[in-house]
């Protein structure tokens, strides 16, 4: 594996029981890359990223993460091994599971001062620059349930952040959202980007992929139906499926309406 690689996938397969989930999924993404995952539901983009960060074991395959081989099957990984990769590998969801009884702030320290014994005020100071760089200082005392779905996933991001993560997996973090408040999270995710954070990001955003993404994969039919340079892929793609699966999702005039609205709404939205 290349030194600048730091996820290299080979061949993964992955069944819930009977039922195939993706196979043969070969890819490699390589450091301060961001690797966009769209296509139609059911395909297994969620399941793969999942599975990379070892939140589900895969069947059949390869895996090689951050200086460890994972291989297919029922053996059991090391417990230190697993938690090295989910210190070292971050991962928001689709939804934000902010402890409710914890303030902004606090559920920000909480995972750096339990798992890697930082001191509070240090964890404090950490969380309070980065809660600055999603826009969201000023809610730092506040309990989720006061904050508007946009901004418990941009503090979910900041969760995720606080651990120091060498890569970033996002769940569709858009998903659970309403259109106007998708904007402030893909401007936090877009700040991640310009700063040389590895990202896999699952989304269903085509215009917000094809600016941000350096390589988008698209899965459909359980497999990888196409992948290449987001501009390559996004505007030619050369496989059948793949263009089947954009011809019905991506309508470019609209799509970049879309994008410029949505990063509108994050440069001027609520703060």
């Amino acid at each position: 594996m290349s030194n600048d690689v730091v996820v290299s996938a080979r061949n993964m397969t992955k069944r819930f029981g009977n039922t195939l989930v993706f196979k043969d999924v070969s890819l490699d993404v390589h450091k301060s890359e961001v690797v966009a995952i769209v296509g139609p539901s059911g395909a297994g983009k969620s399941t793969f990223i999942r599975c990379i960060n070892r939140l589900h074991p895969f069947d059949e395959g390869t895996l090689e993460l951050l200086g460890h081989r994972l291989t297919g099957g029922k053996a059991k990984v090391p417990r230190a091994v697993l938690q090295d990769i989910h210190t070292r590998v971050g991962m928001v969801f689709q939804t934000f599971n902010l402890f409710p009884h914890l303030t902004v702030i606090e559920n920000i320290m909480l995972a750096p001062m339990e798992v890697k014994k930082m001191p509070r005020a240090e964890a404090r100071e950490r969380a309070m620059a980065l809660l600055e760089m999603v826009g969201l200082p000023h809610k730092r005392d506040i309990y989720p349930k006061r904050l508007s779905g946009g901004e418990q996933q941009r503090v979910a991001i900041c969760r995720a952040l606080a651990m120091e993560p060498e890569i970033m997996l996002f769940d569709e973090p858009t998903s659970m959202l309403d259109p106007e408040l998708v904007g402030e999270v893909l401007g936090a995710i877009q700040r991640l980007a310009r700063e040389g954070m590895t990202m896999l990001l699952v989304t269903h955003e085509m215009a917000f992929a094809k600016e941000v993404a350096d390589t988008v994969v698209i899965m459909a039919d359980h497999e990888i139906a196409e992948m290449g340079p987001a501009c390559e892929v996004l505007e030619s793609p050369k496989t059948e499926r793949a263009q089947q699966f954009l011809s019905r999702v991506l309508k470019p005039e609209q799509a970049a309406d879309d994008f410029v609205a949505a990063r509108t709404a994050s440069q001027g939205g609520d703060r």
